[in-house]
């Protein structure tokens, strides 16, 4: 059996991802399968998940509606619709702020685009943002720190990404020049190594991970500049190398798990169905004939 047939009998949102994405047809949004296990799981009288707005980890309100996004829900669901506006109150709201960083909002902006949220509020924080950008290029969610994370760099310019993507525009020229400047932090390192000794930047970012929740890794990093249709450049070389290696079998594993509470588990076979697919848009956008030997064998 192909990986695309692997992948079109998976969970009834990757199977519609695979149809958009690889193969090119327009599906309907689904609301079965992980999405329904998910929004069964809200709560109508408090509009969250979790008991909770950014904790516990993961099953909070914040990470559960990133999960939802990741697995492209309906926007205009009731479910995603109540808990996005749940969670500006509670952290862009200034009388009830419980989490405030740049990683968190840049993250939260992807989530109220994704939506089509109020556009004020976004260009709130979107000046929040702007402000925050480091001489480097790219963003830390550590205050007072000069020297830029490739976690929060990456959430940023996703962020940024889909700023531009759902149609906001108040901002546009300012984040396309800070786009480019924090690409090139990411670029500068071949999207995983330090600059000064080329040693990788830290433990398992060449191990793909789904959900990616706030960290970076290599197919993560990949991933975005294949969104923004980046073209090639030997700099990506590396990480595309190191993903072709990885894909020898022609499937990625789930990856790396972290610690923490779990709604339910997604990826439960030695396919990560996600990874796997997240994988595939990168090598058809970079490497098509690598791309078509894998969907053949």
């Amino acid at each position: 059996m192909s990986i695309i047939q692997i992948l079109l009998e998976s969970d009834p949102s990757v199977r519609r991802m695979t149809q958009k994405y690889l193969l090119g047809t327009e599906e309907a949004y689904v609301s079965e399968g992980w999405i329904g296990q998910f929004n069964a799981l809200f709560d109508p009288s408090t509009h969250r998940w979790g008991g909770g707005i950014y904790g516990p980890k993961w099953i909070s309100t914040f990470y559960t509606l990133r999960d939802l996004m990741s697995l492209e829900v309906n926007p205009k669901a009731t479910e995603y619709q109540a808990g996005m506006e749940t969670l500006i109150h509670n952290i862009w709201n200034k009388g009830h702020s419980v989490k405030r960083d740049v990683c968190v909002v840049a993250m939260l902006i992807s989530m109220i685009c994704y939506g089509d949220g109020d556009g004020h509020i976004v260009d709130e924080m979107m000046d929040y943002l702007i402000s925050k950008q480091l001489s480097d290029g790219g963003w830390n969610c550590s205050s007072g720190s000069n020297v830029s994370s490739v976690h929060t760099t990456l959430s940023v310019l996703e962020a940024y990404r889909d700023y531009q993507h759902y149609g906001y525009k108040s901002h546009l020229e300012v984040i396309q020049m800070q786009s480019s400047e924090g690409r090139e932090l990411l670029l500068r390192k071949h999207l995983m190594r330090r600059e000064t000794t080329n040693e990788l930047l830290f433990n398992q970012i060449d191990t793909p991970h789904f959900p990616f929740r706030w960290k970076y890794d290599f197919l993560r990093a990949l991933f975005y500049f294949t969104t923004i249709k980046y073209p090639y450049e030997v700099r990506l070389e590396e990480a595309l190398a190191l993903l072709k290696e990885k894909m020898k079998k022609g499937y990625l594993g789930k990856g790396t798990t972290y610690s923490g509470l779990l709604h339910f588990k997604m990826e439960t076979g030695k396919i990560g169905a996600m990874n796997t697919l997240n994988a595939l848009r990168v090598l058809k956008f970079y490497a098509h004939e690598y791309y078509e030997a894998v969907i053949k064998e």
